[in-house]
């Protein structure tokens, strides 16, 4: 695969990440009635609430070390474009693991399976993709880690947001 084709094949990856975990719940929440789809009780607008506060101190923390790290370093052996999108996903992944281990991310009325189903697909396919970077020799150029290697970091964000639905679905059959 072309490095510039599996760059921008990361690249819509990334963006169907971020639109699946963010952009589109928030389009999405009403029917063609006007009448709201996506139902969320006090509690769990509380949990997001908590979720996005600490998603953010996550995002700040992580550019606090980045900045650290860039001082003391001088030159650190990753682009920093790969920081910036990786501090992003982190943020993203600690609001939906919280939200999910708290009962927050879902709705009262959406179906968890079709979202499993799609991360998985959407994880799957982010690491084929850096597999295929690897085998290409891209995902290092002179001894950087490149943008390339996004697709990796994409997947395995979204395979352990699937394995954190699976263990919260465990918890609550044990608990019933």
């Amino acid at each position: 695969m072309n490095g510039n084709l599996a760059y921008g094949l990361g690249f819509v990856f990334g963006i169907v990440i971020v639109s699946a975990i963010i952009i589109i719940p928030m389009l999405i929440v009403l029917t063609k009635d006007g009448k709201i789809k996506r139902k969320y009780d006090e509690r769990q607008e509380a949990i997001r609430g908590r979720g996005f506060k600490i998603a953010f101190y996550t995002m700040v923390t992580m550019n606090m070390l980045y900045g650290f790290f860039q001082v003391a370093c001088k030159e650190l052996p990753i682009e920093p474009s790969v920081v910036v999108f990786i501090i992003a996903i982190m943020g993203v992944g600690v609001y939906a693991w919280y939200t999910i281990l708290n009962d927050g991310y879902f709705a009262l009325n959406e179906r968890i399976p079709q979202t499993l189903v799609a991360f998985t697909i959407i994880g799957l396919i982010n690491l084929l993709i850096g597999l295929a970077n690897i085998m290409d020799g891209t995902i290092m150029n002179e001894g950087v880690i490149s943008f390339e290697c996004i697709s990796i970091v994409c997947g395995i964000f979204m395979l352990i947001t699937v394995l954190v639905i699976l263990i919260k679905q465990h918890k609550d059959k044990k608990e019933d």
